[in-house]
């Protein structure tokens, strides 16, 4: 049993995983004053192609979720996502709910 609480900068955010839809985001203060952008809807992907070459695709669906399996069920996007995009299948290398954007690498067949 721990001798005191949390205290404010210990404590953690909202789960914010964005869902496949029409691009929504907002912008909110984190630590230190600085501004981040948590996306509650994506539509879009920076899907890496080759070395250094990238193309803006539309995101089709959400294949599986190495987190949840439920996630995939509910549209939901995370890092680690299996994606199927209009350049092909795609993982999500990144962590959108605080980048503000969906970038993912193409995956070789």
């Amino acid at each position: 049993m721990p001798n005191r609480d949390k205290r404010k900068y210990e404590c953690g955010g909202y789960f914010a995983a964005p869902k496949l839809g029409e691009t929504i985001s907002e912008k909110y203060r984190s630590r230190g004053g600085n501004m981040k952008i948590q996306l509650k809807q994506v539509q879009y992907a920076n899907v890496c192609v080759d070395k250094g070459r990238v193309v803006k695709a539309k995101i089709t669906k959400v294949v599986s979720t190495p987190d949840n399996r439920n996630y995939a069920r509910q549209g939901l996007i995370t890092k680690g996502t299996f994606i199927t995009t209009e350049a092909g299948d795609a993982v999500v290398i990144n962590r959108p709910s605080q980048h503000g954007v969906v970038n993912a690498r193409l995956i070789k067949k």
